[in-house]
């Protein structure tokens, strides 16, 4: 029985002349093998920077829509109010029945309110403007877009309508020349309301829509809202992933409640959808133009490797003849072509991660939604090159391991060529 350190030296000495012969291969036809090394590269380059720029554009905006739009879908009456639904109604407005309807219907949801969305005339001294009034609740002025970036927000009495206030977006201030921190008074419909902060404009919106006033939800539903209704509904979701199911969700409940086409929805849903849209066509077309630049070298290391093997049929034959295992040859064969991809894949992913920021700068102004398109360096752009190349470039291999698993040792030994 031998002893392990003599079956230790025998695998060492294996794997020596493992190393050795995959040495020898990829030595004895440089140019070649240095032709398809590029093409490997490229596509590995291709792979992990549509990886590292598309995640690094979902990510960008889906902070953008999160932080600043609001994660939400509102549905407003309208449309068709024909429905047979609708007929016992006076009005074809969202009633406090619907509400409820929806709010029971509708599953594992961040926040259903009631929201109050028209146009009113304002007047601030000797200025007058038309300006869209939001009417918010509690729980919805919480929401990014209605955080007061200046000012104090909403008291108590104010959410309860005992006192009249109101918020201004920074376009808004601007139209009225108000002057924050007096908490003057404006005149919304002709009423007072004091002005309590400054909020954020709403990103994305017509300038017409910027300029924008927010008022406690109750004041809204006293002053402006028919006696019976609700206003709005919005329907925010917990999380992105759960957004066409939140949506899908309320479009059946509203469709169960008061007939099809009797409202329409209006959300963050659909610039995200656009943005998605934007993002999984970049990264398509990325991974289509990597995966062919890599079907090519695909195509180039079983060349190189054919060729080597039919150099190398009588050093192969000497070897076996000499006692080197069948075996041992098709590792060396299988391990050069690997080697070939995985090589490819880490100069491709290296060179991704130096021009990614430089290849971002020149793409971001494709992606309107984005003001900077910035990479991501996530364990896919790392990960998948290197799998993908590393198994084009094994699976190249097989060919030319199978021919030699075939070789005719004598005839190859009385082959002098």
């Amino acid at each position: 029985m031998a002893s392990p350190k003599a079956t230790g030296d025998r695998i060492a000495a294996r794997l020596v002349c493992l190393l050795s012969l995959t040495g020898q291969g990829m030595w004895s036809n440089r140019f070649q093998l240095s032709l398809t090394l590029m093409t490997m590269a490229v596509g590995s380059f291709a792979l992990s920077l549509t990886f590292f720029l598309g995640e690094g554009a979902r990510i960008r905006l889906w902070q953008d829509m999160e932080h600043l739009m609001g994660d939400w879908v509102i549905a407003s009456p309208g449309v068709r109010q024909d429905s047979h639904l609708l007929e016992t109604r006076l009005r074809p407005d969202f009633t406090p029945e619907d509400f409820t309807f929806v709010k029971d219907h509708l599953k594992d949801v961040r926040l259903v309110a009631p929201m109050f969305q028209a146009t009113e005339p304002v007047t601030f001294r000797s200025i007058n403007r038309v300006m869209a009034v939001d009417g918010v609740t509690v729980e919805l002025s919480r929401e990014p877009l209605f955080l007061p970036i200046r000012g104090r927000g909403f008291s108590d009495a104010g959410h309860q309508g005992l006192v009249w206030e109101c918020l201004l977006t920074k376009s808004a201030a601007e139209a009225l020349a108000v002057t924050i921190e007096d908490e003057p008074t404006i005149f919304i419909d002709g009423r007072p309301f004091q002005v309590k902060g400054v909020t954020q404009d709403p990103p994305g919106a017509d300038d017409f829509f910027k300029a924008r006033i927010t008022v406690p939800y109750e004041s809204a539903n006293v002053l402006w809202l028919p006696s019976g209704t609700i206003g709005d509904i919005l329907v925010a979701w917990t999380s992105l992933e759960k957004m066409d199911e939140v949506v899908s969700g309320l479009r059946s409940s509203l469709e169960v409640c008061r007939g099809p086409d009797t409202f329409f929805l209006s959300s963050s849903e659909f610039k995200i959808q656009k943005s998605r849209s934007i993002v999984a066509n970049f990264m398509a077309y990325g991974q289509v133009e990597a995966l062919f630049c890599i079907g090519i070298a695909f195509i180039g290391v079983m060349n190189v490797m054919l060729t080597n093997t039919a150099r190398r049929s009588r050093e192969f034959a000497i070897r076996i003849s000499m006692g080197a295992r069948h075996s041992e040859i098709l590792a060396a064969v299988l391990s050069e072509s690997f080697l070939l991809g995985i090589s490819g894949a880490l100069i491709g992913v290296a060179l991704s991660v130096l021009l990614a920021p430089y290849v971002g700068r020149l793409l971001q102004s494709k992606i309107n939604e984005v003001n900077q398109l910035l990479p991501y360096y996530g364990l896919k752009g790392f990960l998948y090159p290197i799998l993908v190349c590393g198994l084009a470039g094994l699976i190249a291999g097989v060919i030319p391991a199978a021919k030699v698993r075939r070789l005719d040792v004598l005839a190859s030994l009385r082959n002098d060529t």
